[in-house]
């Protein structure tokens, strides 16, 4: 049989399969529906096998068109479980285009067809450690008071946008709540704090984005992904389009000009004064900071005790690895100094500092692996 045709029975068996699940699914509440349509999305197998997120993009998009072409009943509601379900922004217009239609040609809408996905958000909160480098993310939703449901995740900023390392759903939102008032790391409790839902949207959109990226490049090995992730996401990503029209703004990152006046406030401030006034140390500087921004994708004065050691601790930053003999020498030095100045711009208290410095040594200390940037295990 030719490719095509194998293709066009895989899309044809997919559509059935959508049907089947609607017609289980016809009187259910628009909570129910969803729960099944964020599994169906995930295309994955009972054994935890998914189908590549591109693969499964495509799949959706022509599952969308052969429900559009079937008049029933089950595929109006198949396709209005992919307009308020799927992932991507013109799958969810197309869904409703063809859904549209079939209404129009006489195929009577399901009854949580108007009310799916509309749900009431109850609360924003995260927790956070003081340098952003870990938040818990928790939003709680309702159907009007019914089936009361909330989204916590543990995103791991570190990394690009962040990183999904935790996932959960739960129906007892005050459970989830005292989880996160209790929330620490290393001993140090995390900051509690009401979060703006146009916020929350975006620390979870960014999550995803950087999780399916790294998720699908062969260079990364993930540990710590989620088991539930793939059947998880588009639960996820409908409700973070619930929390706000919009995402807000990322923050804003120093623009080329912004960053050389921060080295020269740095090199004229106190933090530096012990440093030779030579131009190894500013090409130091240069070398340190490219790093920051490039590598650990931060603001290079807003570091904390994990993006440190992973910069610090690059096999290119080994003094044995630097070009220039009198770079690599004075680099540690320039590290330790710039750390500190940024601890002190952002006022950061004495135990914070400490733990900063103390990062730097341990990165230096360890061990430089010779193993290629994109073959880590992120």
């Amino acid at each position: 049989m030719a490719d095509s045709d194998q293709g066009a029975d895989r899309v044809f068996s997919d559509a059935n399969f959508f049907e089947w699940n609607f017609s289980i699914k016809a009187n259910s509440s628009p909570w129910s529906v969803e729960e099944g349509m964020t599994q169906l999305l995930a295309h994955e197998s009972a054994e935890g096998f998914a189908r590549p997120l591109a693969q499964a993009v495509q799949a959706d998009a022509q599952v969308i068109h052969e429900l559009g072409k079937r008049r029933t009943p089950t595929a109006l509601a198949a396709l209005r479980g992919f307009q308020a379900m799927s992932t991507i922004d013109t799958q969810r217009e197309l869904a409703q285009a063809n859904a549209d239609l079939l209404v129009q040609e006489g195929q009577p809408d399901p009854p949580w067809a108007s009310t799916i996905g509309r749900v009431r958000v109850d609360g924003c909160w995260w927790a956070h450690d003081q340098f952003n480098e870990t938040a818990l993310v928790l939003c709680a939703f309702s159907y009007d008071g019914d089936d009361a449901h909330a989204i916590l995740a543990l995103i791991d900023r570190t990394l690009g946008g962040g990183l999904v390392r935790e996932i959960t759903l739960n129906m007892d939102v005050d459970m989830l709540l005292d989880f996160l008032r209790d929330a620490h790391e290393d001993g140090e409790d995390f900051v509690n704090e009401p979060l703006d839902p146009a916020y929350a949207r975006r620390l979870i959109e960014d999550a995803i984005a950087t999780s399916d990226e790294l998720l699908e490049d062969r260079q990364f090995r993930l540990r710590g992904m989620p088991a539930a992730y793939r059947k998880m996401r588009a639960l996820t990503l409908a409700r973070a389009r619930a929390l706000s029209d919009v995402a807000a703004p990322p923050e804003p990152f120093p623009t080329t000009v912004e960053i050389e006046l921060l080295k020269q406030n740095f090199l004229a401030s106190g933090a530096a004064s012990g440093l030779p006034a030579n131009p190894a140390t500013s090409r130091a500087v240069d070398l340190l900071v490219t790093h920051f921004i490039e590598d650990a994708a931060c603001h290079p004065l807003h570091l904390g005790p994990r993006r440190i050691e992973a910069v610090l601790g690059l096999p290119t930053l080994s003094p044995d690895q630097i070009d220039d003999p009198d770079v690599g020498k004075i680099l540690p030095e320039v590290a330790d100094a710039w750390i500190a100045w940024t601890a002190a711009e952002r006022g950061l208290d004495s135990d914070a500092t400490a733990r900063l410095e103390e990062a730097a040594d341990e990165a230096r200390l360890r061990p430089s692996s010779a193993e290629p940037e994109g073959d880590g295990t992120t």
